[in-house]
Parts: structure tokens; sequence; C-alpha cells
């Protein structure tokens, strides 16, 4: 599947992955970065054996509130470390779920398809954030991967992502 590539960048998607959408993977920070110029007698800080995690935020996004017929929402999940000490964060899509429901129907859910997860543990120092794109391709998705014959229609439907323990709040869309 797709997010089995969310992390390496490089490389096509296969016959699976077409089913289920792509995820792409970016990181930013918005901590400063030590510059050439620093004084060598100043070491980076190393991540601390004990982490804050209630400082570990995870937020969904898409990238329009509303799609036309034929156009794929792209879905968004964002970590971010929010405290004061660096965090080891495992960031691979063993991970990662991107789940989309409409009322108590699950229509589609990235782990239902997942083949081939990765694991991918990343320092993430305070302020800085890891960031990974899966384009939905309209379709549905059951556990196990079997073929479901109906397709979402017009309506509105709530993504929610996970990464691992954490989860980011509900996002609304509307498919025209």
């Amino acid at each position: 599947m797709a997010l089995a590539n969310a992390l390496g960048g490089a490389g096509k998607a296969g016959p699976a992955a077409q089913d289920a959408g792509a995820a792409v993977q970016t990181s930013s920070a918005t901590a400063s970065t030590p510059s050439a110029t620093q004084p060598a007698d100043k070491p980076t800080p190393l991540a601390s054996s004990v982490c804050d995690e209630s400082g570990i935020k995870v937020s969904g996004s898409v990238d329009k509130p509303s799609y036309d017929a034929g156009a794929d929402p792209k879905l968004t999940l964002r970590v971010t470390n929010t405290g004061q000490a660096p965090c080891d964060i495992n960031v691979g899509t063993s991970q990662m779920e991107f789940k989309i429901t409409s009322g108590n129907d699950v229509i589609f859910n990235s782990r239902d398809c997942q083949s081939g997860s990765t694991d991918l543990v990343k320092n993430l120092k305070p302020g800085a954030s890891e960031t990974a794109n899966f384009t939905w391709l309209r379709n549905r998705s059951t556990p196990g991967c079997t073929k479901v014959a109906a397709t979402p229609g017009a309506g509105t439907y709530v993504f929610v992502t996970t990464l691992g323990k954490w989860s980011s709040e509900k996002v609304v869309f509307t498919l025209k």
C-alpha cells in the first residue's frame, strides 16, 4: 500500500496503493537551527530519556473544505512536539491511520489494505513537526481489503488521523 512508501519518498505506488491513495511525508522544524558560526563548545542537546508525551500533538487537515465531483481530497497528518525537550517518536506507516466516516459508517480506513508497514523513529526537537499527506481516491475499504462495489456519494464526511496513541480532532469536509 502507498502508506508503506509514505516515509521513503521514492518510487511509484503499486496497484494496491492506487486503490488506497498515496502518502508522502515531509519534515519541518520551527525551532532554530544552530548556525555554522556557533561556538563548538556548546553541544547539541540530546533527546531526554524521559519525553513529555503530553507535548506530542497530532492534527489532521484537508486541503479544501469541499470537493467537486472527480476531485480527490488530500488528507494531512501532522505530529508536532509542543514540549520543552526532544522526543523520539515512531512516525512510520505502522503507526499511521487515515480514517473517514459518515455518521457511524466507516467509509475508509488506510489500515484496511495496508501491507508492508514500516517503523521510522524520528527525534522531534521542541517545535518540530513531521507531516504525511494521503490522497484519498474516494473509495470505500473494509478490514482485510475485500473489494467494495459501493463508492462514497455526495455528502458530509469526517476525517480523523492517528499516529500511534495520538489522534487528531475531527475534520469535516464535503463531497459534491
